[in-house]
């Protein structure tokens, strides 16, 4: 298993896994598998990203993408000291295997390579007790939760929003 940035000749298995995550598990994504960009979009997407701002990293069983997590800076001057998580997804047959520790250890730490870097910020279902349990075992805390943030047919799903202080990780 490698973990490595997600690259434009990734951009086929990015799409696909992104699609299959929203489409398996519509309340954990705040995107449907309509709203995911075109292939040509994500290509020039990943050409253009320096990690300067953004990176996606994807788990590669060979040629195979099995998971994802993506991070994203703020670029105004008062919020550059925030980072965002989002997109982690694990494909069922990559899981148990610590590979969702594995990626979020992986983000945090590319992420500590911005300077002045001090905070970052996630949102999960409050329903996935599994992802709460990894990102609270990573020392991220609970700060508020956001009531009927995502509404999958006529079902409300609450999402817990948590905050990694990376002066006290």
């Amino acid at each position: 298993m490698v973990i490595r940035a997600v690259g434009p000749a990734d951009v086929e298995a990015y799409r696909a896994l992104r699609v299959r995550a929203l489409r398996d598990h519509p309340e954990a994504f705040g995107r449907t598998p309509d709203e995911i960009e075109g292939a040509e979009v994500l290509e020039e997407r990943f050409a253009r990203t320096s990690g300067e701002l953004d990176f996606v990293l994807g788990a590669f069983d060979g040629d195979t993408l099995i998971g994802m997590i993506g991070c994203h800076r703020e670029p105004l001057v008062k919020h550059r000291h925030t980072a965002y998580i989002w997109g982690v997804y694990v494909a069922p047959e990559g899981r148990g295997a610590g590979l969702g520790h594995r990626l979020l250890e992986a983000c945090l730490a590319r992420a500590r390579e911005w300077p002045d870097l001090d905070c970052v910020w996630l949102e999960v279902t409050t329903t996935n007790r599994e992802a709460r349990a990894l990102y609270a075992s990573r020392g991220f805390k609970s700060v508020a939760i956001k009531p009927r943030t995502l509404k999958v047919g006529d079902r409300y799903h609450d999402e817990e929003l948590m905050a990694l202080s990376l002066a006290d990780a």
